[in-house]
């Protein structure tokens, strides 16, 4: 199983905050890719795809996502389309190697420049936040982890991983999810339990994308939360987060100081995603004005049988969302 999903039971009880019951946001969901081939089909015999990080950029649409393979095994995929609803697969960009686990791209383009954060677990749920550059978004160089868990004893000391990179006002901009322990019960060997275990979520900055300094605040943000996107609306910082129940939402002023808005956006209550979103990523598209919200639909309890699916938002409906 994808080293990401294993703490599936504890992500489908994520915490969701009581305002979150007194409006929520509606939207279609439509499905973009299904996992097919020996890279896109899971063990199970069924399709996993999910976080996809989409970019319109030089007039064409760019989709990097993660895929769990026949051998079990995740690996970053890549495809393009001329209008971000047909597209066309590109194949792996960054394998897994020796590792079990290479997936949840994050992208920053600068200068022309492609730099990928993405997480990669040597073993079972190991997490560490990789960096490849690329020229062309298609073919890339692998540099390595640049983003270390955190001495003993501390709440990133075990795995960090699925990171989100912005680069704001000459620098770069990471957030990412870590834990110290695991829950008990959790379906993974060798590795610390924990009846309180919890993820939480980190923030570091860069002025070249390969030197990172980690927030003296950190952790930044709790409740759980993972598989985490964030995005610059307007004047601030917006936090999406997986859940059982959909996409949940929070805001910053400053990427720091978060305030919790809950459940965002619902499941639709059909099969596509019945179980809820995985790895969300909003994009604001700077050509259409779209703002589009892409999800990894989960039709199954697992977690492992997701498919790649857009939510288009009403700016509106946000700003009033935010507003309440």
């Amino acid at each position: 199983m994808a080293a990401a999903l294993l703490s599936v039971a504890i992500l489908l009880g994520s915490a969701v905050s009581p305002a979150a019951a007194e409006e929520k946001t509606t939207a279609s969901l439509r499905i973009l890719l299904k996992g097919e081939g020996e890279l896109e089909v899971a063990p199970h015999g069924d399709g996993n795809v999910y976080a996809a990080e989409v970019h319109h950029h030089d007039g064409l649409y760019r989709m990097w996502y993660g895929g769990q393979g026949a051998d079990g095994h995740d690996r970053i995929l890549y495809a393009v389309s001329d209008d971000g609803e047909a597209w066309t697969r590109k194949g792996v960009v960054i394998d897994n190697g020796d590792a079990n686990h290479v997936n949840d791209p994050t992208v920053a383009i600068v200068d022309g420049q492609y730099y990928m954060y993405y997480t990669r677990a040597t073993r079972d749920v190991i997490d560490r936040i990789c960096l490849a550059t690329s020229n062309d978004g298609e073919h890339w160089k692998e540099h390595g982890i640049v983003v270390g868990a955190g001495p003993e004893g501390a709440w990133d000391a075990f795995s960090i991983g699925r990171p989100s990179v912005l680069y704001h006002e000459g620098r770069f901009h990471l957030w990412y999810d870590g834990r110290k322990d695991f829950p008990a019960g959790a379906p993974v060997k060798d590795v610390p339990l924990s009846a309180n275990s919890r993820r939480a979520i980190g923030y570091a900055t860069s002025r070249d994308g390969i030197h990172w300094q980690k927030h003296s605040a950190n952790p930044v943000f709790g409740n759980n939360a993972g598989g985490i996107d964030v995005s610059l609306f307007e004047d601030r910082y917006l936090l999406f987060y997986e859940s059982g129940r959909g996409t949940c939402l929070a805001e910053s002023p400053d990427g720091i100081h978060w305030e919790d808005h809950g459940l965002f956006l619902p499941k639709t209550g059909e099969a596509e995603d019945q179980f809820g979103h995985v790895t969300p990523q909003l994009v604001v598209d700077d050509q259409t004005g779209d703002i589009n919200l892409y999800v990894g639909a989960a039709p199954d309890r697992s977690w492992n049988k997701n498919q790649i699916g857009v939510f288009t938002i009403d700016r509106e409906m946000l700003k009033r969302f935010l507003a309440r």
